[in-house]
């Protein structure tokens, strides 16, 4: 049996039809096949539904009694438009203001960045002139040895770091605190989308970072698993930086951090209560250049530590490697999925009565209610304003994630060579 539509529209294509059986093997292979790279996916989906059900650990009285002293790092490049926005938060924190300082990496600054902080007397500026200008990674690795330099009686306790487009709440270093208290030596905090109603671009990053940090990174933290640092709003234990220091290469400095640190058999623990408001790309161009950056990262970082990863040597515990190496492996697999998918999708519409197609169609609408169903909750549960979002935004995130996609398929043979500098321009508190 052939499915041909007629033998005149067969004889106009330049392809011959596969028989309907060889249809069906092809399938069925290609079908396999695909179910590799499936795995990633099912896998974080697992340990996003059962981390749901778990209960969460919230630190308990004793780890009140500590007082940490926190050096807060801010990296700023030409930001005197967003950076007074962050200061003002830290100045306001309800956190003892003899235990923390702010240290304001002013990066190769030609407006008047250093000068804003050289008018705050809770504020040191490191002006820094020469170096590269690859990224984030040089500028904590010069900051810190200048800061550790000058901290002789080793007063730090923990270094925390904003990017200059921030906001942090006011209970952010307490709850920061608690959770250093509580035993663990590197803390992200909870990162949420700032200005989050200003652009249907925004409003994407909006809906992806509560998706993030509460579908990946907060299930993550009740199961005792590692989660990934996001770049800001996050703390390190003095004592790991002061021996250590800062050794990144990458342009996902944050990401490969973290291996780093996973790889030494330490956990990046998770921080839901200790809120920072990033403020997002608003324009199309910009959000491209961003996730090419990201996924180019990722591609690095996987490169570095693939092998790590795999090793038995490493002191990791085996769920801990695994889960790590999924979460690396999600970018590309989740093209190589879909590329599978299609082809998929072409042999079974041009061979095989539309019947055959309903499986991978009943497959695709419960993925897209899973997707919605949990943009919904992370918004909610994060406390977004869903109204102020709209329909449009939520019913076209989709796009957004096909556009990750696409600037992964396209860094996996073409990645970002340069750091792309984001300007920032704060029209307001970037959480309102």
């Amino acid at each position: 049996m052939e499915w041909i539509r007629s033998p005149e529209e067969k004889d106009g294509y330049m392809f011959d039809f596969m028989s309907f059986h060889k249809a069906i093997d092809v399938v069925l292979v290609i079908t396999i096949i695909q179910m590799i790279p499936m795995l990633v996916m099912a896998w974080s989906a697992v340990v996003a539904l059962y981390g749901g059900t778990k209960k969460r650990i919230i630190p308990g009285p004793e780890c009140m009694k500590k007082t940490n002293h926190f050096a807060v790092i801010v990296c700023a490049h030409n930001e005197e438009t967003s950076l007074p926005y962050l200061l003002h938060s830290i100045e306001k924190q309800n956190y003892p203001k003899d235990k923390y300082h702010v240290y304001l990496m002013a990066d190769h600054c030609t407006d008047g960045t250093a000068a804003i902080g050289q008018n705050l007397d809770f504020v040191t500026v490191y002006e820094r002139e020469d170096g590269p200008t690859n990224g984030k990674g040089d500028v904590l690795k010069w900051g810190l040895e200048k800061i550790f330099s000058e901290d002789t009686n080793h007063e730090i306790d923990a270094i925390a770091v904003f990017d200059a487009d921030n906001v942090a709440k006011e209970d952010f270093l307490w709850e920061m605190n608690l959770k250093l208290n509580d035993g663990n030596q590197i803390v992200q905090g909870n990162r949420l989308g700032g200005q989050p109603y200003r652009s249907i671009v925004t409003k994407w990053y909006t809906i992806y970072w509560a998706a993030y940090t509460t579908c990946f990174s907060y299930v993550r933290e009740k199961l005792g698993l590692s989660v990934f640092l996001t770049g800001t709003g996050f703390a390190v234990d003095a004592l790991i930086l002061r021996q250590e220091g800062w050794h990144t290469e990458t342009i996902t400095e944050d990401v490969e951090f973290s291996i780093q640190n996973i790889e030494k058999g330490r956990r990046v623990a998770f921080c839901y209560d200790a809120v920072c408001y990033d403020e997002q790309p608003y324009q199309v161009g910009v959000m491209f250049n961003q996730l090419a950056r990201w996924t180019t990262g990722g591609y690095q970082v996987l490169n570095r530590h693939f092998k790590g990863m795999i090793s038995k040597k490493n002191p990791i515990r085996k769920a801990q490697r695994w889960d790590t190496l999924m979460l690396l492996l999600m970018g590309p697999c989740s093209w190589i999925s879909a590329v599978i998918s299609l082809i998929n999708a072409w042999i079974m519409l041009w061979n095989l009565p539309l019947i055959y197609s309903l499986p991978a169609a009943l497959f695709g609408l419960v993925g897209t209610i899973a997707l919605y169903l949990g943009i919904l909750f992370s918004t909610g549960f994060n406390q977004i304003r869903r109204r102020r979002i709209g329909v449009i935004p939520f019913l076209t995130f989709p796009f957004f994630l096909l556009v990750y996609m696409l600037c992964s398929v396209k860094t996996c043979f073409f990645p970002t060579k340069k750091w792309k500098t984001i300007k920032h321009e704060a029209l307001d508190a970037p959480q309102d």
